[in-house]
């Protein structure tokens, strides 16, 4: 009876897990998406991008990283999600969702933090409002131009300082033009300063369909090696 249960336990863990890796992205009209996710050394982690309408006709996209591995911090970021799709329903300046995020955290799981970017995308004007809780920004690629890490400033991760300020920047996204959000394990490296990492990506990524350019960045970042953290790549451009 004992050994029943514990294969019950270790089967309904399992389908946990699975239940919480991130899915394909959705279809929202104006821009095309893709995404990769590869755990580290356990089955799913605390990475995650997410994707989603607003009542407003634009797109939020989240990308976001909580501390530590494994299936504990993947129901944390179970959570989290949720969170954040409830606050962004209400609220569409992505500082004040972030806000938000922070102090329910605070409040009911204190010892959990987390990096987020939450940004908000107008495909329609070309436009994306983006505040980032201590997570690396997005890079852009342009048409007609190299493939460079948009340059705004990093807030209090998520977990740390209910009362710091949180800050939204704008900037355009003109059509072709592509946004490559990601998750550290991407980029770093033992012994390698991490914006070392971040010319590497900018040098793989260009403003092409994102299925194409999602390959060509796992490629060059990670190849066909086990990470030894978690990745999340998602992919954005708006419609030529």
């Amino acid at each position: 009876m004992r050994s029943l249960l514990g294969r019950a336990e270790r089967a309904g863990a399992l389908e946990l897990q699975r239940s919480l890796i991130p899915a394909p992205p959705p279809r929202v009209p104006g821009l095309e998406l893709a995404a990769r996710y590869r755990p580290g050394k356990a089955l799913v982690g605390g990475d995650w991008y997410d994707v989603f309408d607003l009542p407003s006709g634009e797109v939020g996209i989240v990308m976001g990283d909580v501390a530590g591995h494994g299936l504990s911090a993947a129901v944390v970021m179970g959570r989290m999600r949720s969170a954040l799709r409830a606050y962004a329903l209400d609220n569409d300046d992505p500082a004040e969702v972030l806000r938000k995020l922070n102090r329910k955290m605070l409040h009911f799981e204190p010892e959990a933090t987390a990096t987020v970017l939450y940004a908000v995308v107008d495909p329609v004007v070309g436009r994306v409002r983006v505040s980032s809780a201590g997570h690396p920004p997005p890079v852009l690629a342009l048409p007609d131009g190299p493939a460079e890490s948009v340059d705004m400033k990093f807030d209090v991760l998520i977990g740390l300082g209910e009362n710091l300020p949180r800050r939204t920047m704008t900037f355009g996204l003109r059509p072709g033009a592509l946004l490559c959000f990601y998750t550290d394990g991407l980029i770093e490296r033992r012994n390698e300063p991490i914006l070392d990492g971040v010319a590497r990506l900018c040098e793989a990524t260009y403003a092409s369909p994102p299925e194409t350019v999602g390959a060509a960045v796992m490629s060059a970042m990670i190849g066909r090696e086990a990470p030894e953290d978690d990745v999340a790549l998602l992919v954005a451009r708006r419609v030529p």
